[in-house]
């Protein structure tokens, strides 16, 4: 059973960092250079709440199969505790994005569209506002990812898999 637990939290860490990954240095980009400024952030509008959520549902498969790894102590008791951590943090964050960042994010981009569509300058507030919110977002994006990295390290470091 603990061969199936290591391989479980293997396969949760590389669906996570792959999403990741390829959302961030091939889909997010893509979208941008061949569809419209509007058709694109209506398809990452779409996209994002579901790309959250496969974060959010990788961290709570990798805090139970790391749980389930340190209660047999088949993972060093410091590593998996650190594991844990960024687990949560990483999984924490992913919610707090999809469920109070995109939706604010969404808010902003119908008021700053219809500027945009005709060709008046958007509102500055509301403007400056979205491209803080999206900053953030690409920033924590990024964190995301270098502790996934190491949560991999952890994994080659305390021979889980």
């Amino acid at each position: 059973m603990i061969q199936m637990v290591r391989w479980c939290y293997l396969l949760t860490l590389s669906v996570w960092l792959g999403s990741v990954i390829f959302f961030s240095f091939v889909v997010a980009p893509t979208i941008f250079r061949v569809l419209s400024e509007n058709d694109a952030a209506k398809l990452q509008r779409a996209l994002f709440p579901r790309y959250y959520l496969v974060g959010i549902i990788c961290a709570a498969a990798g805090i139970l199969c790391v749980g389930w790894l340190l209660a047999e102590h088949a993972f060093g008791k410091w590593p998996a505790l650190l594991s844990l951590l960024l687990l949560a943090a990483m999984g924490g964050t992913n919610l707090w994005l999809r469920q109070a960042v995109v939706p604010r994010m969404t808010v902003l981009r119908e008021l700053r569209s219809p500027a945009i569509g005709s060709g008046q300058l958007p509102d500055p507030a509301a403007d400056e506002e979205w491209k803080s919110l999206h900053r953030l977002s690409v920033q924590l994006n990024a964190a995301v990812l270098l502790c996934g990295l190491t949560l991999l390290f952890l994994v080659v470091f305390a021979r889980v898999a």
